[in-house]
C-alpha cells in the first residue's frame, strides 16, 4: 500500500492538548484522558536525542512574528499490546516537533500551577490576563499535566533530565515575569503563540516500521533537531532489540547505557563519531559483522559486550602508544577500535592488554602511531577512515602492523620501517599549527624506529598543573600580523609545563631561553620530563651572539639572517627522521 498523508493546521494549543504521551509511568490517567475525547497517543522515537532547546530558543519561539510555527511530522502505527497501559489501537510516532511539543507542555503545566486554577499563587492578580487561554486549555488540563509528568519521569534519562533542566529555567522566567508585575506582557506573548499561531501537522500512514520512518525523514530531522550518527545508531540497535523481544526494562537500560557512553554533556562524543559512522555503514551493508545475531533476534548480551568494549576504550589510557593514537585523532582511534572489536567478535580474541595497562601490543601500536603521525603531517589523515570501514566489513584482514604499513605506503609511499624523505619532512613541519605541534613534540619522544620496543612516555597537554601547554616563544602579544604567519607555526612553539607557561606568556623569548630563564628553570626543576627540544633551545641559544634577535618575529620567516626559524625546524626534523 502506498504511503499517504493528511495535514490539518490547528492552533498551537490544540496540537499540545490533543496529543498525549504514551504512558510509561503514569498509566492511571489513561481513562481520564480517553473520556475527554483525546485518542491520539504519541510515542517519542528512539532516534530523538531529547530536548535541545535553551531559554533563548523559547523566547524566540514566543516572539515569533510568523503565523505558522512550522511543520509537525507524525507517523501512525497500530499497537497490539506493546504498551501495557493502553488498549489496542493506533498511536503516533513524533518524528519532528518534539521541541515545540515539550515547550508547549511545560508552559501550560507551569501556568496551571501558578495562574490557572483558583488557588494558584498568582491567580487573583494575573488570571484575567490569561482568560482566553484558560477557557480553551483548562478543561484539557489532564492532558498537559499527564504529558508534563511523563516528560519529567521518562524512562530515557536523556529526555527526562533535559526536560527538567529546561523546565526549571522556563519556570524561573515565568516566576520573574509574574512576580515583577509583567503578567500582562507575559500573557500577550503566550496567548498569541498558543491561540493565534498555527502548526502544520502532517500525519503519515502505511510505513512498515519505525526504522523505515527514521530513514525516510533523516534529512528533515538532521536539519530541524540536529540528529546525528549517534542518534541513528542508538535507534537502529534499540528498534532491532524491540523486534527481537527485549523487555521494556532491557531496552531502557541499553538505551541509557548507550547515551552515557556515546555522549558528553548531552552532546555526541566527537572522538567516537568516525567509529559510529563506520558501524552505521556496516549495519546497513553487512550487519552481522557488527552483531552476529542481527539476522535473527539480536541478542542483548552482544550489545552489552559491545558497550563494555567501547567503555573500556574510553577509560583513561595507561599505555603511552594507545593514548597518543587517540590524541592523533578520532579516525586512528576508529581504526584501532574496529581492528580489536572484529578480532574479539569474529576470531575469539581477548581484549588487548593495553586497555588495562599492559604492553603486549606495543610493537603494533607503535607502527600504527608512526603511520598516524605521518598522515597527520601529510594532511591526509581524514581520508584514512576507509581502512576502519574495510576492517569492520571484513575486506581488510591484515595484522595491525600490516594495516599501518598499508596506510603509510598508500599516502606517504613508504612502509613504517622505511625512513621518510628529509625534505618532505621539513616541508610539512613548516606547516604545523599549534594543535599539530603537540603531536610533533610527543613524536620526538618515541623510541627510535629500529630499536627494540620500549615504553613510550608521551607528555600530556591540558589545563591541569601537571600538564604541558604549547608556548609561543615570542609571545602572541608581541607578534605583528604584518610580519607573516610564522609566529603561529611550529617555528615559534615549544612544550612547556602549564605552571611556567603562565609567566612565559608575557616574557620575551630572549629572557625565556637565557641561562637563568623560564626554560632553564623548567629543565632543572625535576618535576617534569625534560623535553629534548627544550634542552636544545636552551643549549643552542646559551651563547647566542645577539639575544635580542630571538625577539624579532621577522626572523621566524624563511631565508633570514640569522635563520632562526629554519634551524629550529631542521633540528626537529633531525630528531624525527629516526623516529617516525
Amino acid at each position: 500500500m502506498p504511503i499517504q498523508r493528511s495535514g490539518p493546521v490547528p492552533p498551537f494549543f490544540e496540537y499540545v492538548t490533543s496529543k498525549s504521551l504514551v504512558p510509561h509511568t503514569n498509566g492511571n490517567t489513561t481513562s481520564i484522558i480517553s473520556n475527554l475525547g483525546v485518542h491520539e497517543w504519541v510515542e517519542i522515537p528512539r532516534y530523538q536525542r531529547g530536548i535541545s532547546w535553551e531559554m533563548e530558543n523559547v523566547e524566540e519561539f514566543l516572539s515569533s512574528p510568523s503565523i505558522l510555527l512550522g511543520n509537525v511530522i507524525l507517523a501512525q502505527f497500530q499497537h497490539n499490546g506493546q504498551f501495557p497501559n493502553l488498549q489496542s489501537g493506533n498511536y503516533l510516532i513524533l518524528v519532528d516537533g518534539l521541541q515545540r511539543f515539550s515547550v508547549g507542555t511545560m508552559l501550560l503545566a507551569i501556568l496551571h500551577n501558578k495562574v490557572f486554577y483558583a488557588n494558584a499563587p498568582y491567580h487573583s492578580s494575573n488570571s484575567d490576563f490569561f482568560n482566553n487561554l484558560i477557557a480553551r486549555v483548562f478543561p484539557l488540563s489532564p492532558v498537559y499535566l499527564h504529558n508534563d509528568y511523563e516528560f519529567l519521569n521518562h524512562p530515557r534519562k536523556a529526555i527526562a533530565n533535559q526536560y527538567k533542566r529546561l523546565r526549571d529555567v522556563v519556570e524561573n522566567y515565568v516566576e520573574r515575569m509574574l512576580s515583577g508585575g509583567n503578567g500582562l506582557r507575559l500573557s500577550q506573548s503566550i496567548q498569541q503563540t498558543f491561540l493565534n499561531r498555527q502548526v502544520a501537522v502532517d500525519i503519515y500512514f502505511n510505513f512498515n516500521g519505525p526504522i523505515e520512518i527514521m530513514n525516510t525523514f533523516l534529512g528533515i530531522n538532521t536539519i530541524r533537531v540536529d540528529l546525528g550518527p549517534v542518534d541513528l545508531l542508538r535507534a537502529l540497535i534499540v528498534e532491532k532489540g524491540s523486534t527481537s523481544g527485549w523487555t521494556p526494562i532491557q531496552i531502557d537500560d541499553i538505551e541509557n547505557d548507550f547515551t552515557a557512553i556515546f555522549t558528553n554533556n548531552d552532546k555526541p562524543d566527537s572522538s567516537l563519531l568516525p567509529f559510529v559512522n563506520v558501524l552505521l555503514r556496516t549495519l546497513r551493508s553487512n550487519a552481522i559483522r557488527v552483531f552476529p545475531s542481527w539476522s535473527g533476534n539480536l541478542q542483548i548480551a552482544e550489545v552489552d559486550d559491545f558497550l563494555d568494549f567501547i567503555q573500556a576504550f574510553k577509560n583513561q589510557a595507561q599505555n603511552g602508544y594507545f593514548q597518543e593514537i587517540k590524541e592523533c585523532g578520532a579516525i586512528p582511534y576508529a581504526i584501532l577500535m574496529s581492528f580489536y572489536y572484529t578480532n574479539i567478535v569474529h576470531h575469539g580474541a581477548q581484549r588487548p592488554s593495553f586497555l588495562s595497562g599492559g604492553n603486549a601490543e606495543d610493537t603494533e601500536l607503535k607502527s600504527l602511531l608512526i603511520a598516524s603521525y605521518r598522515v597527520l603531517l601529510d594532511g591526509t589523515i581524514g581520508r584514512t577512515r576507509v581502512y576502519a570501514e574495510q576492517i569492520m566489513e571484513g575486506t581488510l584482514t591484515h595484522s595491525l602492523q600490516g594495516i599501518a604499513d598499508l596506510i603509510s605506503k598508500d599516502f606517504i609511499g613508504k612502509k613504517t620501517q622505511q625512513p621518510l624523505d628529509w625534505q618532505w619532512l621539513v616541508s610539512n613541519l613548516n606547516k604545523v599549527d599549534k594543535n599539530k605541534s603537540k603531536r610533533v613534540f610527543n613524536a620526538m619522544l618515541l623510541p627510535d624506529r629500529g630499536t627494540v620496543i620500549t615504553n613510550f612516555y608521551a607528555i600530556c597537554f591540558g589545563r591541569s598543573a601537571v600538564n604541558f601547554h604549547i608556548d609561543h616563544l615570542i609571545p602572541q602579544s608581541l607578534l605583528s600580523n604584518a610580519q607573516g604567519d610564522e609566529g603561529e607555526t611550529l617555528r615559534n612553539f615549544a612544550p612547556l609545563p602549564q605552571s611556567q607557561n603562565r609567566a612565559a606568556k608575557a616574557t620575551h623569548c630572549s629572557s625565556k631561553l637565557s641561562p637563568n630563564g623560564i626554560y632553564a628553570n623548567y629543565l632543572l626543576g625535576g618535576s617534569h620530563y625534560p623535553h629534548p627540544y627544550c634542552e636544545w633551545l636552551v643549549n643552542n641559544y646559551h651563547t647566542f651572539t645577539t639575544p635580542s634577535d630571538l625577539d624579532r618575529p621577522e626572523l621566524l620567516e624563511l631565508n633570514q639572517n640569522p635563520d632562526i626559524g629554519t634551524e629550529r625546524i631542521q633540528f626537529i626534523a633531525d630528531v624525527l627522521i629516526s623516529k617516525i
